[in-house]
């Protein structure tokens, strides 16, 4: 019964000594709607047999056993183990208790089993077969007939049904078979053993703030080790939870507090290999920026993220190593109501993979705002303070760039990017004009002595124009790229019922970022770079670094999961270097830009065809489906043995396959020659 087997596998927990604990959807916390299932699949097995009465055992198996007897409109009696003082006239057999390792008496009153009654006995569980035996004894008794015994989870490996088969009970139905339960692990009859996705388990995680599963193990901190796995760094994770046991795992998976089921903790993180890279030789990811020394290459992105003190002394201390403070002007900044939006997979929350947001600039006063970069240039003197403007006349853009120098700032970024400004004259407006961003990156040049770095607005065609212009006007970096203009259609985001377009951020839009970074890296006069768009992970960061970046902004990621992602870019980043042997991080600067080639370069005279892993094969048939309706029809699907099969002759090596197989089960051959046809 697939729908059984799935829950098992995702939400049974094996125990030592053979126990299979299902107390989260069957005999302790109930799910009526697999109940249900579970009382037709009963139905349709029994229907045959003509039962009229259905018998169980408390407590566990009266759920599904009244389940069947409303669906098949028969009576259900329990078998109780205790003697109500009400009951005189009863029959009673001694049963033994695998689990519990005692002796318990079944009691039925005589006045609800009889010779007349064709009895289906309905459990939970067959192990031993103690509780069958005993229910056949009970109806011997009575002398009534036993037509049936189904049973939700059958353990094979203890036996139980070859001692009802030898007492004489034939007609013996279990829904799931489980084969085996050596090393904590689920083995089910007909069923092939999947080990955890770990990244897909962590996914699912939702990243508690002061987190139950941690607070509830003794000897770790699983919530920071799931944490490590779901920003990319699983095999470090286990320094977290090296010293727990299996015990403060599944503690930790019961104080979860999952608003589905709980993550699988222990499986998780049991099946990761420990880590092949000595932590001891992780090297520092100190770089250096516009010439001034960056503790690592992480900062916070001019957003949300930074708008006060407070928040910015708080990734300091976390481990950022500067702030490109939300940007400042001389205007009079009204927000808006709700101002954010994000995209979602099939109506799922919190995890978006797009952002929409509608903020402007800083609303504080100008002056507040230059107070809060002096204090935090005092105080944290070994951070970077980047101060982000936005002017509307030369005039407006000096003064500002002038105010950032008397605060102590490090440099002074130049906002030619937003995309949402109700001003004229302002933001991705201006970015679209070569002669603009000239002009005004000239003048904040002539009137300060630190670095200028224009922020640059990806809603244009070609992003090196209006960057080349700022390097000729004197621009010591460039950073990209801010927002993109986008719109979203979700009531709950209007403004008052109306709408307009905005900024779109996110993991989608990382793509779209490294290609404007790409071209800004090829322009033929030099300039550094800061990337900006769609980072959450070290590799996320580390594609940006490989194209030329010598640090990174990061924005929408720490509004949905907290300044604390800091740890884990860094972990990331260092283990990275340490396994190829750097010591500096400025050796993978712009180091993949080599293999950037235009189309008409690419070689076109060789395959790497795919290659299937009929052992990680589920046979879902995807790869068919897609390959049919929007490939070159090269996979074949037999239905008998479901699985794929691969038709070299129409094969082109477009490995869409690959793309949308589930299980990764499609893998890479060697690359070969085309052959001529």
């Amino acid at each position: 019964m697939k729908p059984l087997i799935n829950r098992i596998l995702q939400d049974g927990r094996c125990l030592d000594g053979g126990i299979l604990k299902v107390d989260r959807f069957i005999n302790h916390q109930m799910d009526p709607y697999l109940m249900k299932q579970v009382a037709v699949e009963f139905m349709n097995r029994f229907a045959q047999a003509h039962p009229t009465k259905i018998l169980t055992v408390e407590a566990s198996g009266i759920a599904p056993a009244v389940m069947l007897g409303y669906m098949m409109e028969l009576p259900v009696v329990f078998a109780k183990k205790k003697q109500p003082s009400t009951m005189a006239d009863f029959l009673s057999t001694t049963v033994h208790s695998f689990t519990k390792q005692n002796d318990y008496t079944l009691i039925i009153s005589r006045e609800y089993l009889s010779s007349q009654d064709r009895v289906l006995f309905i459990d939970d569980f067959l192990a031993f077969g103690n509780a069958g035996l005993g229910i056949m004894d009970l109806c011997r008794q009575a002398g009534a007939e036993i037509v049936g015994m189904g049973f939700i989870i059958e353990k094979e490996f203890q036996n139980g049904r070859k001692k009802l088969v030898e007492a004489g009970m034939t007609n013996i139905e279990s829904l799931a078979v489980i084969e085996s339960l050596q090393g904590n692990q689920i083995k089910l009859n007909g069923v092939k053993t999947r080990k955890v996705n770990v990244y897909e388990e962590a996914n699912r995680c939702l990243l508690c703030q002061d987190a139950p599963c941690t607070k509830a193990c003794k000897h770790g901190d699983p919530a920071r080790a799931i944490r490590a796995i779901r920003f990319d760094n699983h095999k470090p994770a286990l320094r977290w939870v090296n010293d727990c046991t299996d015990a403060d795992l599944e503690r930790a998976e019961q104080a979860c507090i999952h608003y589905n089921w709980p993550i699988r903790i222990k499986e998780m993180l049991r099946s990761i290999h420990p880590d092949d890279v000595d932590a001891s030789q992780y090297p520092p990811l100190g770089i250096t920026f516009c010439g001034i020394p960056c503790e690592n290459p992480f900062f916070l992105a001019s957003s949300a993220v930074c708008t006060n003190y407070e928040m910015v002394a708080r990734a300091f201390e976390a481990g950022w190593a500067g702030v490109y403070y939300k940007t400042i002007c001389l205007q009079e900044i009204r927000e808006v109501s709700p101002r954010f939006d994000a995209m979602h997979n099939n109506a799922t929350h919190g995890d978006f993979y797009g952002f929409r947001n509608m903020e402007q600039l800083s609303e504080n006063p100008v002056e507040m705002d230059f107070d809060i970069l002096r204090r935090l240039k005092q105080n944290y003197p070994t951070k970077v303070v980047v101060a982000s403007i936005m002017g509307q006349t030369e005039e407006e853009w000096t003064a500002l760039a002038k105010m950032a120098e008397e605060a102590g700032c490090d440099a002074v970024e130049l906002n030619f990017s937003c995309p949402q400004m109700k001003h004229e004259g302002m933001g991705s407006d201006v970015g679209q004009s070569p002669e603009l961003v000239s002009r005004f990156t000239a003048c904040v040049k002539r009137s300060v002595t630190i670095p200028v770095i224009p922020k640059m607005t990806p809603n244009i065609t070609h992003i090196a124009e209006p960057a080349a212009a700022c390097v000729e006007a004197g621009a010591d970096a460039i950073s990209a790229i801010n927002t993109i203009k986008s719109v979203t259609m979700d009531a709950d985001a209007e403004v008052d019922g109306q709408r307009t377009v905005s900024g779109y951020s996110g993991r989608a839009v990382r793509p779209i970022a490294l290609r404007h970074v790409l071209e800004l890296a090829q322009m033929p006069r030099k300039v550094e770079l800061s990337g900006v768009g769609g980072i959450e992970t070290w590799r996320d960061a580390l594609e940006f670094i490989q194209l030329g970046c010598s640090n990174v902004q990061v924005c929408t990621a720490v509004m949905q999961y907290g300044y604390r992602i800091i740890d884990d870019l860094i972990l990331g980043l260092q283990r990275y270097l340490a396994k190829r042997g750097f010591t500096s991080l400025s050796s993978l600067v712009g180091e993949q830009l080599p293999k950037f080639l235009k189309p008409d370069s690419l070689n076109r005279d060789t395959i790497i065809y795919p290659k299937f892993d009929y052992e990680r094969c589920i046979g879902c048939g995807r790869c068919e489906v897609s390959c049919s309706d929007g490939g070159h029809q090269a996979i074949v699907f037999n239905h008998d043995s479901r699985q794929p099969r691969l038709v070299g002759t129409k094969c082109v090596g477009c490995h869409l396959c690959r793309l949308v197989c589930p299980t990764g089960a499609i893998g890479l051959t060697r690359r070969t020659k085309k052959k001529l046809s």
